[in-house]
């Protein structure tokens, strides 16, 4: 089909499907995200460095549907930075080509008022300094979205029933791109491209500045760990609620969750901070939540106090730390916290949950004071684990909900350093609260996610039994879109952790399969998917000779351990 023809389709059928089709495999996704990107990038003026790219939504419809020509020297992502791209209105009476700005970045930090604010300002400066050629530049765009409109440079017009023709199509397309590379050559150091890096540096690193301060913290205090390893428990944290920490005794898990907690804070002494040793014999939650005595009198627990105080301070973070915590079955005393926590939603911008306590639970007197009470957005949990034989396993159930984040590695060596004390910082709660709950939530990051679900698919095709579902694909997407915001990590490096956390503790066994999904992900982690393993023979030697050019490092270590001692024992799990 022709350029025109494809734009036509997607103009005559798009609000039909949007309000009555399905999303997956829907003849819309596929146009815009494939036939016309390879349409465009057949022409002769996109070259190499240009990235074209279209959506119409991430697991859901878009009201605007696009389709963006990047030049990579500029960006490669619709979050940020100058484009030209192709927006549909919301009624698909018009197609603009547009130069535009992205604004997901700076409307995250700043919010909706300032970044329209700046985006005006950046396309008046920048339309100042080009020649339009006919362009238009005034403020009769009728999109539907007011960041796409107030954001916009230069821009033509197509009305649906006169769309042009191809040579017509292209030739603008090939004018806007002169355009485009005239704004490219002029403000390569220009005041304007010093001013969007500089908002964009100042807005992304901000976390990772508070992120620098908190590992000086720990180390003045006389702890070392690995490179990575605040990163990624801030980013575990953001992600949902709830973590865990794993390792052999005495490896600072504990003191990792005190001093992580006392760098923003929160503190033991001004009651942000409990640490609850978890007893053996907890088999239900009554020493978390309360229970109803002979007398039907109401005692709350040690955590129903905890969230209370929690709701009354809800700019500041809250850390509730469940020491040993499977000391004693997890499903027992925690299942209904976590099954609270799952409830999680957003009302007026707050993310709330259902009740955290039953009502028959409470006597009258109490029930004023109680019944209300939810798990607040500013309260997080931590778990600390032993795995030996004096504790349990964890259940599907409790893996899917936590990011698992092991602290095994142990150097005995120890270096008096003169290291600068580190005062702390009282952090608002906004630093740690979750922006995402659901996958249709993280519009604007698109290239993130389709990066991050087309590994995971792969992952999934090789699991069998182990397949995870829709919580572990979210919370992961979450976590590289939070880890990409900020600037934290490399994609990969942010991957090869979740693979670690989230998908590799669910893998145990003793069956052949287990072996032979363990080398599939070996193959997928270490990026050599055409390394061939003999499957009846020690393999994990191999896999550890391949470890230092691996994809996936931490993750390919992992499983050459797990096959190691599937190979020695005949059983596997993640856990030493």
């Amino acid at each position: 089909m022709s350029l025109k023809q494809l734009f036509e389709e997607v103009m005559n059928n798009y609000i039909v499907a949007k309000n009555s089709q399905p999303f997956k495999g829907n003849r819309m996704g596929e146009i815009l995200r494939n036939e016309i990107p390879n349409a465009i990038q057949k022409f002769s003026f996109i070259g190499g460095d240009f990235i074209v790219k279209g959506s119409c939504g991430q697991g859901n419809w878009a009201e605007i549907p696009w389709v963006a020509i990047m030049h990579k020297r500029v960006t490669k992502t619709t979050m940020e930075g100058v484009y030209i791209v192709y927006l549909f209105s919301s009624d698909m009476k018009r197609l603009y080509i547009t130069l535009n700005q992205g604004c997901t970045k700076l409307k995250d930090e700043y919010g909706k008022a300032k970044a329209i604010e700046k985006m005006m300002s950046i396309a008046t400066s920048i339309r100042d300094r080009l020649n339009p050629k006919g362009w238009k530049t005034d403020d009769n765009i009728s999109i539907g979205n007011e960041f796409y409109e107030k954001g916009m440079i230069f821009y033509k017009l197509y009305e649906k029933d006169n769309i042009p023709s191809d040579e017509v199509l292209k030739s603008d397309l090939n004018d806007l791109i002169n355009i485009y590379i005239d704004y490219i050559r002029i403000t390569k150091n220009s005041k304007e491209e010093s001013i969007q890096k500089e908002d964009m540096e100042n807005t992304y690193n901000t976390i990772k500045d508070e992120i620098t301060n908190i590992k000086n913290y720990i180390r003045s205090s006389g702890f070392l760990y690995d490179d990575n390893l605040i990163e990624n428990y801030y980013l575990s944290l953001k992600t949902k609620p709830f973590l865990i920490l794993a390792g052999i005794s005495g490896t600072g898990k504990s003191k990792l969750a005190r001093l992580f907690a006392e760098a923003i804070g929160a503190t033991a002494e001004n009651g942000r901070f409990k640490l609850v040793p978890v007893r053996p014999d907890w088999s239900d939650s009554t020493d978390l939540l309360g229970y109803k005595d002979l007398n039907g009198r109401f005692h709350p627990g040690v955590l129903t106090t905890f969230v209370k105080d929690a709701m009354e301070s809800p700019q500041k973070p809250y850390f509730f730390v469940l020491d040993e915590m499977n000391l004693a079955r997890v499903e027992y005393y925690f299942s209904d916290v976590l099954s609270i926590i799952e409830s999680r939603n957003k009302v007026n911008k707050t993310i709330v949950t259902d009740r955290l306590l039953n009502r028959e639970l409470l006597d009258k007197d109490s029930f004023s004071e109680y019944g209300d009470i939810y798990i607040p957005d500013n309260l997080y949990f931590i778990g600390t684990v032993n795995m030996d034989e004096t504790t349990f396993p964890f259940s599907k159930k409790v893996l899917d909900r936590a990011n698992v984040i092991e602290l095994s590695d142990v150097d005995l060596d120890y270096a008096f350093e003169d290291v600068e004390e580190v005062s702390p910082k009282t952090l608002n709660n906004a630093f740690l609260r979750s922006d995402f709950l659901m996958l249709k939530d993280c519009a604007g990051y698109d290239d993130i996610v389709d990066d991050t679900i087309s590994i995971l698919k792969n992952i999934n095709v090789v699991l069998g039994y182990y397949r995870f579902g829709y919580r572990v694909r979210d919370e992961i997407c979450f976590y590289t879109i939070y880890n990409s915001m900020h600037g934290l990590m490399d994609f990969d490096d942010a991957m090869d952790y979740e693979i670690l956390q989230k998908i590799l503790p669910r893998i145990n066994g003793s069956s052949i399969s287990i072996k032979k999904i363990l080398i599939e992900l070996f193959k997928i982690c270490s990026g050599n998917l055409e390394n061939r393993f003999d499957y009846d023979s020690d393999v994990s030697e191999k896999m550890f000779e391949e470890i230092a050019n691996a994809k996936y490092r931490k993750s390919c270590e992992k499983i050459a351990f797990m096959t190691r001692r599937y190979e020695e024992d005949g059983f596997t799990s993640y856990w030493l």
